[in-house]
């Protein structure tokens, strides 16, 4: 049985819709990457690297949507765990200013988390929707962490969340309404998560630029 609706037989490009799709990502790090200062990348490398992730999230997406082998999941799924730790460090190094003693404890108790997370749920094996839905509580938590210093920074992080819950939602959903919706709902997991991690730099990168011209009004 094929992991995703759209592909009815093996080879190449039996999956255009979810191959396509998967350039939204290479938008929305466009769209991120556009945004940065060229002149700063001592300050700014990782949120330099957030929006190259991104990419990085789309090709690997596109490659294995593309050509169905199934070795090129565990590569997809490395992309998205490298975008989500690259994202929680940078989250927790600029919003609540966790130095090296916080952002230790902060990545024991998370992988911690993940860790208990996967021992009890066995069917959340990598790939499978429920195997990301640690990183939708990942998300509450930073929700509750940048309400203590950023409003605006929160709600964009709220709408990350409803995002990526939307995506995991549709993205269960791609085999069990197969016979209802041919082409499956996969893409929409695409189009739904590039929007998410749009969110997710962008809120970042204006939470940075306002607490960098606070500090210059500050210093002056």
């Amino acid at each position: 049985m094929s992991r995703y609706c759209e592909r009815t037989e093996p080879g190449w490009f039996a999956e255009p819709l979810n191959t396509v799709a998967g350039l939204a990502y290479l938008v929305a790090s466009w769209q991120a990457w556009k945004q940065l200062e060229p002149g700063r990348w001592r300050e700014q490398w990782d949120l330099h690297l957030l929006a190259g992730l991104i990419a990085l999230v789309g090709v690997s997406s596109m490659l294995l949507h593309a050509s169905g082998v199934a070795w090129l999941v565990w590569a997809d799924v490395a992309a998205v765990a490298a975008f989500a730790a690259a994202y929680w460090s940078a989250f927790l190094f600029r919003v609540p200013r966790f130095r090296l003693l916080g952002l230790t404890v902060a990545w024991l108790l998370t992988l911690g988390g993940f860790l208990l997370f996967y021992l009890l749920v066995p069917g959340a094996m990598a790939g499978s929707s429920l195997g990301y839905l640690p990183m939708l509580i990942i998300l509450l938590v930073a929700v509750g962490l940048a309400g203590r210093v950023d409003r605006r920074l929160s709600r964009d992080l709220v709408l990350a969340a409803v995002l990526f819950a939307f995506a995991l939602v549709v993205r269960a959903l791609d085999l069990v309404l197969c016979e209802w919706a041919v082409v499956g709902t996969h893409w929409l997991w695409h189009l739904l998560t590039a929007g998410a991690l749009f969110v997710l730099v962008d809120g970042l990168l204006r939470h940075v630029r306002l607490r960098e011209a606070q500090e210059t009004n500050d210093g002056g």
